[in-house]
C-alpha cells in the first residue's frame, strides 16, 4: 500500500460533501488531514495503517523496556546502581 509523504488535506466542509472520495483517498494514499478554519483538526487513516502504527509503537516500547533491563542488570552486576530520591535526580 502506497503512503504519500505529504498527506492530502481537505476542509471539514469537503468531508460533508464528498466523504466517500476522501475515505477512498485515505485507503489508497495514506492519511488525509481535515482542516478546520485552515488549521489541522483531525486525520483520517485506513484501519490497516492505524494497526501498523500501533504495532510499531508497541515494538518500540518493548525494545526500550529491554534496553532498560539490560542497563539495570549491567549496573547491578558492576555495583554502580544509584539511589534516586526524586524524579529530578533521574534527569
Amino acid at each position: 500500500m502506497y503512503k504519500a509523504l505529504m498527506p492530502k488535506t481537505y476542509s471539514a466542509r469537503d468531508v460533508q460533501r464528498e466523504y466517500r472520495t476522501i475515505f477512498d483517498e485515505a485507503k489508497k494514499s495514506g492519511p488525509v488531514i481535515i482542516l478546520n478554519n485552515n488549521k489541522p483538526d483531525i486525520a483520517i487513516v485506513d484501519i490497516d495503517y492505524l494497526e501498523s502504527l500501533r504495532e510499531s509503537a508497541v515494538k518500540a516500547e518493548l525494545v526500550d523496556a529491554m534496553d532498560s533491563i539490560r542497563v539495570y542488570v549491567k549496573e547491578k552486576k558492576n555495583q554502580t546502581l544509584k539511589k534516586l530520591n526524586s524524579f529530578s535526580d533521574l534527569m
